[in-house]
């Protein structure tokens, strides 16, 4: 029979109060709504991006919804830069202390087929970004969240299950973050740290941009969706709050798909030729 000290935890597990979350590419979309959920739920978080005035704007939200009203620590960074991911990390620690949680968020969307002659550049920009800085910053974090007995958060992507045509770079680049984050939970396990991904679907993460093309994807992508609707960023907020919480604790190495149920009712072509050149 559970304890009452298990109830009580369940009853308290988006409390995150005391906590330090450093989330990346928080100046928008996903990383944003990340960010200010951690906020809204008690947390000191860390907003990073390398555009000043997003950062700041989010800063001001998140700061508003905290519950004590802390303010945010405001990192501008270019991620695909070694000495900027360093400073991140040692800017979290000297104005926190610690690192409970990091959500690597960031990543870029390098469409293109395989016949594009800029293919192999946009290959090597997904890596950079989407791979490279993802584990070095993971790599930076790891003793301080050895020391909190923290989470890792990936943002991946369900087209690593239902893959589309044109998509190569972003796909292979999600693709490897997925498999970094089953292959590190058992080496970080026995630190104490937990890592898992979490999977969207297609998110409507810039409301404002009323691009004809997108608009109609967005709609088709609604009618092939079970939940039929597109999602949010606070869907997927929502799902990396949930892995990092006490509720999860005996998970790690597993990726979260955040679809609707859209990825049962995927096909190649589903996004046509949007962003191909």
């Amino acid at each position: 029979m559970a304890s009452n000290n298990f109830y009580d935890e369940v009853r308290n597990s988006r409390n995150f109060t005391g906590k330090v979350v450093l989330v990346t590419g928080s100046g928008a979309g996903i990383g944003a709504s990340i960010v200010k959920l951690y906020s809204a739920l008690g947390a000191n978080v860390v907003i990073t991006s390398r555009k000043a005035d997003a950062v700041h704007k989010v800063a001001l939200e998140a700061q508003q919804l905290s519950p004590k009203k802390l303010k945010p620590l405001e990192v501008i960074a270019d991620l695909t830069k070694s000495d900027e991911l360093t400073n991140l990390l040692n800017e979290t620690i000297k104005t926190f202390g610690k690192l409970d949680i990091l959500v690597n968020n960031a990543g870029g969307l390098p469409l293109g087929l395989i016949s594009d002659p800029k293919f192999i550049d946009k290959l090597k920009s997904a890596e950079t970004l989407d791979i490279n800085a993802n584990l070095e910053l993971t790599q930076l974090a790891i003793p301080y969240l050895e020391k909190t007995k923290g989470n890792i958060v990936m943002i991946t992507s369900n087209m690593t299950e239902r893959p589309l045509k044109g998509w190569l770079n972003y796909i292979i680049a999600k693709s490897a973050l997925e498999d970094a984050t089953k292959v590190l939970s058992f080496e970080l396990g026995s630190k104490g740290i937990r890592i898992n991904s979490v999977s969207p679907g297609i998110i409507d993460s810039k409301p404002e941009i009323l691009e004809p093309t997108l608009v109609s994807i967005f709609n088709k992508t609604a009618n092939r969706t079970p939940l039929g609707r597109i999602g949010k960023p606070n869907d997927v907020a929502a799902a990396v709050v949930f892995l990092s919480s006490s509720d999860a604790r005996f998970i790690t190495g597993h990726s979260l798909v955040v679809d609707g149920g859209l990825k049962y009712n995927m096909d190649s072509e589903l996004f046509e030729n949007y962003g191909l050149e």
